[in-house]
């Protein structure tokens, strides 16, 4: 695998690893206020307030949940050792002056002072890219762009 594809699968990785354990740190924290309301109760601002930790509680997991998902996902694209002839999932894209990895959507990432996007295969620029091969070219939001780079 090239270096820098390598990097970047690492950064991403080690990002999506912290914004876990910030979750579960929150998910702790929120459990421990649950206990604590439980000791506190004093009936109807005792419900409503568990009401809403209960919900906190819930999106927190649902937000765990998709960041295992989403780390089990690039483990299995990093495991993709070949260049591809074409755009695909795992690909690194540099597109024009800028570096997309067609993976998980998660943002921006900055491996080398380099900006790389994760996007995912279905995102709108993603589903353009998919199959096309070096310097060919897209046009997204009316405007085109070269594959100057597939990794």
């Amino acid at each position: 695998m090239n270096e820098f594809k390598s990097k970047v699968y690492q950064t991403a990785l080690s990002q999506l690893k912290q914004k876990e354990a910030l979750l579960s740190q929150e998910r702790k924290n929120i459990i421990e206020s649950i206990l604590e309301e439980e000791k506190n109760s004093a009936g109807d601002k005792y419900e409503t307030s568990r009401e809403t930790i209960t919900q906190d509680l819930n999106t927190i997991e649902k937000q765990i949940k998709q960041s295992k998902m989403d780390l089990d996902e690039l483990y299995r694209l990093q495991a993709i050792k070949d260049t591809p002839v074409s755009v695909q999932e795992g690909a690194l894209i540099k597109l024009g002056a800028d570096w997309f990895l067609l993976a998980i959507s998660i943002g921006q990432v900055n491996v080398d002072d380099t900006k790389v996007f994760l996007m995912s295969k279905n995102s709108p620029l993603g589903e353009l890219l998919i199959g096309k091969k070096k310097k060919e070219q897209v046009n997204f939001r009316g405007k085109m762009m070269s594959i100057e780079e597939l990794v």
